[in-house]
């Protein structure tokens, strides 16, 4: 059964979380991620909406990858496994006016986690967020096979 979780932080009142990259990922692996056609589904949906579309960040793939890893090594589906989302958008250099972040773990495939998104309400309202313009999209299996996803959504300052 898949799990998931979607978070959306006013960057004002963004608080404390669990050590910035203290967790030790060396253990999990890289799931492969059809990028293209993960941009795709999510512009298409907000395309349905009016919105405009996504284009895949550098730096927001690196905080997605490392989230993804981190809860993959720790087999902990959490915003907070390795810092906030805050600090981590930042650690990586991008800098940041509005952020969201929705999660996932055990899907199979991106078509799976994307319509899992987009029928959970908080993941759906994250992947409709008007004022997120970049995206970075990871998945990574740690010791168990199990993946975990991360799609980190914002919009620089």
């Amino acid at each position: 059964m898949a799990v998931f979780v979607a978070l959306t932080l006013s960057l004002g009142l963004a608080g404390c979380a669990g050590g910035l990259g203290s967790v030790d990922v060396a253990a999990t692996r890289d799931v492969p991620v059809d990028r293209p056609l993960a941009l795709a589904s999510i512009n298409a949906f907000r395309a349905e909406s009016g919105l405009p579309a996504l284009r895949f960040d550098p730096l927001l793939d690196q905080v997605a990858e490392r989230q993804a890893r981190a809860m993959a090594a720790r087999g902990d589906l959490s915003h907070s496994v390795d810092g906030s989302l805050p600090e981590r958008v930042r650690a990586y250099g991008y800098d940041v006016y509005a952020a969201a972040e929705n999660l996932g773990w055990n899907y199979r495939s991106v078509p799976a986690v994307i319509t899992g998104w987009k029928n959970s309400a908080g993941h759906r309202k994250n992947l409709l967020n008007p004022r997120v313009r970049d995206v970075g999209f990871a998945a990574a299996a740690g010791p168990n096979g199990e993946p975990y996803w991360a799609l980190v959504l914002g919009a620089a300052e």
